[in-house]
């Protein structure tokens, strides 16, 4: 029976495995297994015999099934053989490398051997010369050599062992090739039969196709006819709309007429309005002029206004000042500052509008002035030049100031009537500035606007007097007020103290004034310094009659804070005593502090002075007119004055002469820049009126200040503020001092400086009179003390002519060259009635270039004489005369003097020149244009300058005929110091050396050499065209030309050369090859591309600047009109991806861009070269490209390097013109690659590429043909387009194989070619399963579900599409998988998702659910998983099995061979089936021996509940063991002999045997056992035990 149930096996399940792993056998082959040698060949025929022995055993198979095993069997067959013949060609190949590596080393070792021998001879030769140096050399050699033969030697060995090695692969390999020959033979037999079928399917599949195309054909001609109608609908549609839109812009162009006819008209009346406006402006401004000079009275008016606007200021300050001392603050303090502020803003306000009207009358005046001395010049006559001068200070001065200057000289006896008559002068010149009406009325008739009611007649000038005692008592009544409250205070404050001391009668008499007197009586602190402390002590004494006391109360209120008072009481103090105290005094400020000290006594309260001064500065002159008296023309006086200063404070001074322009002198830079540490410096002298008119309350101007004549303004700027205000101040103040300053008299160099405290300075002034008359100036002393006024010194002088006088004073002779020989005439004039005698001097140091003829004559009475003048520079001249000659500048000034008899002063006059040279430099000695070859040119530039500060001539002369220069062939003109790059072209005929010289001639002629040499050479290579030139080629087009390199080396010289073309990186133009080797007498083609393209650079500034003006429109929305919104549209859409980097109007500052934020690539990037291309314009390039050659056939004499000769280099010239292209791709981004990016093989993907045609014409679109067996296709036709239209091109990639493909397409036209790169990759999709095998669904209840679930993971890069199939569903598969289904027709097995995709990297859940619908242990379907390319990823058995009831018993061995039809039962039986009252189970137990030891054999069964979800279903089942002793007495062991069994478990019962004691060996001991089941229902098993022992085994 142990037969039986072996074989119970069905075959159908044990043929699957054995052919499952026989191809599992065959996929096991490696390289190596199917490459070793001997041995480790497979046995080919036994594999074949193998396959033709399952094919028999499976002839029950389908014929289809067997083919597809014969192709399988096939292309393994084939592979093999194909790599058993790579490796062979690899055997051979190593075996014909090693071959000629030894020849080679053959070769070499011959050579060696030759050059040790000659080594040897010429060592013998030197042995035999006795030269030992040369014999140590050649022995070292010959050792090294001898050495490397050694080496070599060992080399030669092991190269030989090699090459048997790999001739022994060989045979060995071609004795396999010979077993495989039958095998061979067979496979293409078999390969030819495939072949024949496959064209007959060929041939079915190719009609079914026609087929297809016929459909296709039909729906595309009436897809045709429906796109016609839309097209013709659209453009109707249009027309209308063009229509509509014609209509529309009609009436819209009536309504802006209009809207432009209302706009002019509103800006005619607006026009019109203006001019009335100024025309009353003007009226009202010159109707003011009038009502001034016609009447004062409103002038009087204004100050009256003024005054009372003061008055007004002065309460309020009071009552601001009594606020801030009931709040216990500084008020003197705080007004102090404000007042200087307001007076600051004023200032600055004052002095601009008085800059700007003075500037006008400063150039006004000069001008005026220059044409005066203009005219004084060209007039002889001596008569007229006082009448001129007095001409020109009228012209400079008003006739009152005139007026003033006359009475200025009479009362210049003190020093007040000169300040009072500067004071009257400035007043009447400012109120002359009447040139600048337009600028000042509409200012003094907004002021007329805002003055008041108030009309009151007061003096016209107040005076000077009056300001200054205004000033002076508004401060005594400031201190005034101070005081009385102050008092007012303390006496409320010490009322009460009075009060209470005891009033003592006095008998005697009474003392008048104070009760105690201090010594000092004043307490004064003078010249202090902020920051120290100083002390002093005092000494009060009782000067009553009587015994006192005296008590310290207090300082007064503005001392508080600077004064402390260290006091002791001493008591009651008789008559006469003193006491003792110290005052101590603490300047935290730089002012003068004024005040008292309060006691209280028995008999009243008294006080001591104290007064505290700053340091201060006291400045006085010694004289304030200085008189020079009478001196002759030329004479230079001087005098001195002394300046003072009694001060403790040092300052700066300033001595500057007065100007009676409307802008007086200001302080320099180096003024400014004193010692004035908490002085306020003085910054600019506005005009010196009279009186200042404060502007309203709210500007903060501070009230009306009159100036002192001379003195400046108070400015509370500091320097550096003062020059970041007006940076041009200090340059404009220097050119007024220049142009204002008399010629008669100046200044020595101590016009600025320091005066410290009581120290002294000496100012000279020098008189040196040029013009013939009375001369007078004032000069003013401007110090950096604000306390300090300035000082006014007036200065007078007569000056005399002399009889004799040069009419041309300055004599020019223009540009001089040296030894060259220049003449002019001196003429001189005399008015004298007498002859006088000349006598011209020139000095020694210019005797040698200059000379006067003649030297001595005379000249008559009021008559002229001349003299001749020669002037010959030499080159010797800056070394003869080095104080009049400037070598730098080329400038000679040579003053030369003409002695009079009986003249003290001689008569000056000078001669100009520029003297210069003739000299043309280069700037190379000599050239050496090197190594030419003959097919080229060389050109060197060569820089000629003039060295001349004139225009010179110039010409090369004598020139080769193999040199050209240009430009102009060598002829031309330089300016002065002007320099010219002249081209040298050397072009030779024929080989050799070159040597010459150039010669330069000038106008004045003059020679300049230029030495010369070259070398010409004739190169071994020839270009067979130097010159390339390119068609218009549209950018993204390419245009090649075709040119041969020839070697035309001949001789028995003649060798093969190599060459390499030298390309410029980033350009347009690509050569191949590149390099090369030709042989003597040949060509070589070489190829030239131009593809010109939009450089990355030219892209990021044109996207930098649409970025720009998107941001400029985006600042300006508001304001943009329809076109700009439009456009700002267009840019938006452009830089959407970088959007967030755009900051809007209203938002942050926009930060500048940078190149680096535009990618390549990006959205922006590519419109932005949509664009350039649009509006591309012609370009043209020129490119020169070296060709380098070598000196010898490199590769047949040394493994070396090349080495290429620099003098051979050829040349190669390329003009590329680059024109706009007529195709443009505007789909995908314009990008030229298509990417169809990873596509699984077999699938299919189209892709849709538009290309536009942006030129004006209309072109034909022809395209390339593709690979016919690559996977891309055209699906569409080619067509014309015109203007502005597009064309859609279908591509379709279709992979068959696993690799990356790449194909490129030309779309073309009459104009360009736009290449389109096609690129895909095929992949393979690798799908895994989690679950292997199949899926068991054990004891399922009937009509009840379980689920089990398997997951496909996606290890693929990209998404796959899969579908899951039943073979019990598929009418296509044969179904020999199935197994029991369910009667009700439905699957018992369901699948859910039957497909979908699984992304990259992804996974997806496949759930399996298995219903049954009645009891059976045979279920079985097979499930696949399939790809969208027909692959199969895996093949799962599904399998399951149900009950009826609850229970069930399992794992005993089959009985019968169950065969289930899957008719229904009560189909063909008649009524119910009666079920046997037991069941069957059957368990074979075999022991075996080991060690003379019997094992002991088990076996399990296992009892289960079924979990089920019916509630009225019993929820455990119980087994228990019947007859079980008769089971025991033969060996058997069952356990457990009962138990219970919960729902979804299982229960494992064992049963052991040991074979008893005296057992025959083959015998079979059987015994039965009852085993009772109770769930739902009761089973009993009747379960057969079989044992017996191993034949094999036993003993």
């Amino acid at each position: 029976m142990a037969n039986i149930a072996d074989l119970s096996t069905p075959a159908s399940e044990q043929e699957p495995r054995n052919i499952g792993a026989q191809e599992h056998t065959d996929e096991i082959g490696t390289w190596d297994d199917s490459f070793g040698f001997e041995d480790d060949f497979p046995d080919w025929s036994t594999g074949i015999d193998s396959w033709e022995v399952s094919d028999c055993e499976d002839g029950s198979d389908k014929g289809g099934e067997k083919q597809n095993t014969d192709k399988i069997r096939m292309f393994k067959l084939q592979k093999v053989l194909d790599q058993l013949d790579i490796f062979y060609q690899q055997k051979k190949l190593d075996v014909l490398q090693a071959r000629e590596e030894l020849k080679a080393f053959q070769l070499h070792v011959t050579n060696l051997e030759e050059l040790r021998d000659k080594i040897e001879v010429d060592m013998e030769r030197e042995k035999q010369a006795e030269n030992s140096v040369a014999l140590f050399r050649l022995r070292a050699q010959h050792k090294c050599m001898c050495a490397e033969l050694q080496v070599e030697e060992d080399l030669g060995a092991h190269l030989a062992m090699i090459l048997k090695e790999h001739e022994l692969e060989l045979c060995q390999v071609e004795v396999e090739l010979g077993r495989f020959s039958s095998l061979r033979q067979e496979l293409d037999l078999e390969e030819k039969n495939i072949q024949s079928q496959d064209k007959k399917k060929q041939k079915l599949r190719l009609q079914r196709e026609k087929n297809v195309i016929k459909e296709r054909k039909h729906k595309a001609q009436r897809d045709k006819i429906e796109n016609n109608k839309a097209l013709q609908e659209e453009v109707d549609v249009q027309r209308k709309q063009q229509q509509q839109a014609v209509a529309s812009h009609r009436k819209a162009a009536v309504y802006l007429n209009q809207t432009l006819q209302r706009m002019k008209r509103k800006e005619a009346e607006a026009e019109e309005r203006r001019k009335e406006l100024i025309k009353k402006r003007q009226t009202a401004v010159m109707t003011l002029k009038a009502s001034f000079a016609a009447n004062q009275e409103t002038l009087c008016a204004r100050k009256q206004r003024q005054k009372a606007y003061e008055q007004k200021q002065r309460e309020r300050e009071q009552n601001l000042k009594e606020s801030l001392e009931a709040k216990g603050l500084n008020s003197t303090e705080l007004i102090h500052r404000q007042r200087l502020q307001e007076c600051f803003n004023k200032k600055i306000a004052e002095f601009e509008d008085t800059q700007r009207v003075g500037h006008m009358e400063i150039v006004a005046k000069l001008l005026l002035e220059q044409n005066i001395k203009e005219g004084c010049r060209k007039s002889p006559a001596l008569s007229h030049e006082k009448k001129h001068d007095e001409k020109l200070l009228q012209n400079l001065l008003p006739p009152s100031a005139l007026t003033r200057r006359e009475e200025r000289n009479v009362m210049s006896s003190s020093r007040a009537s000169c300040v009072r008559s500067h004071s009257i002068g400035d007043s009447d010149v400012s109120s002359s500035l009447d040139s600048a009406e337009l600028k000042w009325g509409e200012r003094v008739e907004m002021e007329d606007e805002d003055e008041g009611e108030m009309s009151l007649a007061q003096p016209e000038f107040t005076g000077l007097w009056e300001n200054k005692h205004k000033d002076n008592t508004a401060t005594s009544d400031e201190n005034f007020q101070l005081e009385t409250s102050y008092t007012t205070i303390k006496t409320d404050m010490n009322q009460s103290l009075v009060s209470k001391l005891t009033k003592k009668n006095v008998k005697s008499r009474e003392s008048k004034g104070p009760p105690f007197i201090s010594k000092p009586e004043v307490i004064l602190f003078k010249d202090c310094d902020v920051g120290k402390i100083y002390k002093k002590k005092v000494m009060l004494t009782n000067v009553t009659y009587m015994t006192n006391y005296c008590k310290l109360l207090g300082v007064s209120q503005n001392l508080k804070d600077y004064v402390s008072v260290s006091f002791e009481p001493p008591g009651p103090m008789s008559a006469g005593m003193a006491c003792e105290l110290e005052v101590i005094f603490r300047p935290l400020l730089d002012v003068d502090l004024g005040g008292m000290i309060h006691f209280q006594s028995a008999t009243g309260p008294f006080s001591v002075a104290i007064k505290c001064s700053k340091k201060k500065c006291e400045m006085v002159v010694d004289q304030c007119l200085v008189d020079f008296g009478t001196h002759v023309v030329g004479q230079k006086v001087s005098r001195v004055i002394t300046l003072t200063n009694r001060g403790a404070l040092g300052t700066r001074y300033m001595l500057t002469p007065i100007t009676y322009g409307p802008l007086q002198q200001c302080f320099t830079s180096t003024l400014v820049s004193g010692k004035t540490a908490s002085a306020e410096m003085p910054s600019v002298n506005v005009d010196n009126t009279a009186e200042i008119p404060s502007g309203t309350e709210n500007t903060g101007d501070a009230a009306h200040i009159d100036l002192k004549p001379g003195v400046s303004p108070v400015s509370s700027r500091s320097p550096d503020e003062l020059l970041m205000a007006d940076p041009g101040l200090v340059d404009t103040t220097v050119e007024q001092q220049s142009t204002f300053e008399p010629t008669e008299f100046s200044i020595a160099e101590a016009y600025v400086g320091d005066v410290g405290p009581f120290m002294s300075v000496k100012l000279p002034i020098i008189f040196t009179p040029s013009i013939p008359g009375e001369a007078k100036l004032d000069f003013q002393i401007t110090f950096s003390q604000l306390s300090c006024e300035p000082i006014v010194v007036s200065v007078s002088g007569v000056a005399e002519s002399a009889p004799v006088w040069v009419t041309k004073p300055n004599i020019d002779l223009k540009i001089c060259i040296y030894d060259r020989l220049y003449q002019d005439s001196i003429e001189v004039q005399s008015r004298a009635s007498t002859a006088l005698r000349l006598t011209f001097k020139v000095c020694k140091e210019m005797r040698n270039h200059m000379s006067i003829l003649p030297k001595t004559g005379f000249i008559q009475a009021k008559s002229s004489f001349s003299a001749q003048l020669k002037f010959l520079p030499r080159q010797s001249l800056f070394a003869d005369a080095k104080s009049f000659f400037n070598k730098d500048t080329r400038v000679l000034e040579v003053p030369l003097t003409v002695q009079v008899a009986d003249q003290v002063k001689p008569v000056l006059f000078t001669v100009h020149a520029v003297v210069t040279n003739s000299d043309l430099r280069f700037d190379h000695t000599e050239v050496d244009f090197g190594h030419c070859s003959i097919y080229e040119s060389a050109q060197i530039a060569v820089r000629l300058t003039n060295c001349s500060l004139l225009a010179q001539e110039f010409g090369f002369v004598g020139i080769p005929k193999f040199i050209d220069i240009q430009p102009n062939d060598g002829f031309g003109t330089l300016l002065p110091s002007q320099c010219m790059d002249i081209y040298l072209i050397f072009s030779p005929s024929k080989a050799g050396e070159y040597n010459f010289t150039l010669t330069c001639k000038t106008n004045i002629n003059r020679d300049f050499l230029l030495s010369c040499h070259a070398t010409a050479i004739q190169p071994s290579l020839k270009l067979s065209d130097c010159l390339v030139e390119f068609g218009g080629t549209a950018v993204g087009d390419r245009t090649t030309a075709v040119l041969y390199v020839e070697n035309i080396s001949a001789g028995p010289e003649a060798a093969a050369r190599l060459f390499t073309f030298s390309v410029p990186e980033n350009s347009d133009i690509t050569i191949t090859p590149t390099s090369g080797r030709v042989l003597p007498g040949q060509k070589c083609l070489v190829q030239v591309t131009f593809s010109p393209t939009l450089s990355d650079h030219v892209i990021n500034a044109e996207a930098l600047r649409w970025r720009e003006e998107f941001h400029t429109d985006t600042s300006n929305c508001q304001h943009t009109e329809p076109d700009a919104k439009s456009k700002m549209e267009t840019l938006l859409l452009l830089v959407k991806d970088h959007g967030s980097k755009v900051m809007p109007a209203n938002g942050s500052p926009f930060h500048s861009p940078s190149p680096a934020d535009i990618q390549a690539g990006s959205f922006e990037y590519l419109a932005v070269k949509a664009s350039l291309l649009r509006s591309f314009t012609e370009r043209h390039v020129r490119y020169v490209i070296s060709c380098f050659n070598s000196s010898s056939d490199i590769v047949l004499e040394t493994p070396e390097e090349p080495r290429y000769s620099p003098h051979e280099t050829l040349y190669l010239e390329l003009r590329c013109p680059a024109i706009r292209p007529a195709l443009l791709l505007i789909s995908d981004s314009g990008h030229n690659t298509i990417h169809f990016n990873q596509v699984a093989v077999g699938q299919k993907v189209l892709k849709k590429l538009i290309i536009q045609n942006i030129s004006s014409e209309t072109v034909k679109l022809t395209s390339s043909l593709l690979d016919v067996t690559g996977p891309f296709s055209v699906l569409n036709a080619m067509r014309s387009i015109g203007p502005e239209e597009t064309h859609m091109i279908l591509i379709a990639f279709t992979p068959s194989l696993a690799k990356k493909y790449y194909e490129t397409l030309e779309v073309s036209c009459s104009q360009m070619s736009l290449e389109l790169a096609l690129s895909g990759e095929a992949v393979n999709p690798i799908i895994t399963c989690s679950n292997e095998g199949h899926i068991n669904f054990d004891y399922v209840p009937v009509n009840e579900s379980a689920s089990q679930v398997f997951r496909l993971q996606n290890m693929s890069s990209l998404d796959v599409q899969f579908s899951v199939l039943l073979e019990e569903r598929d009418d296509r598969i044969l179904a020999v998988h199935v197994g029991t289904q369910n009667y009700s027709g439905m699957s018992v097995f369901r699948v859910s998702p039957s497909g979908g995709a699984i992304t990259s990297a992804g996974a997806v859940d496949i759930t399996v659910t298995f219903h049954p619908d009645h009891e059976s242990l045979h279920y079985r379907d097979l499930l696949t998983v399939q790809l969208m390319n027909k692959q199969t990823v895996c093949a799962l058995e599904l399998r399951g099995s149900s009950c009826r009831h609850n229970m069930f018993v399992c794992g005993g061995d089959p009985v019968v061979v169950c065969s289930e039809s899957l008719i229904p039962s009560h189909i063909y039986t008649s009524g119910l089936m009666k079920h046997e009252d037991s069941k069957r189970l059957l368990l074979t137990l075999r022991s075996e021996y080991q060690e003379g030891r019997a094992i002991v054999a088990t076996r399990r069964l296992h009892v289960g509940c079924v979990f089920s979800t019916k509630p009225t279903t019993k929820k455990t089942v119980e087994f228990t063991w019947e007859n079980i002793s008769p089971v025991e007495q033969q060996g058997f062991k069952v356990a457990p002999m009962q138990g219970s069994v919960d729902a979804g478990h299982r229960c494992p019962i064992t049963i052991s045997w040991m074979p008893p004691s005296g057992l025959a060996p083959n015998s079979v001991l059987q015994a039965c056992a009852l085993l009772t089941v109770r769930g739902d229902e009761t089973d009993v098993y009747r379960v057969t035990l079989m044992a017996h022992t191993d034949k094999n085994t036993a003993t």
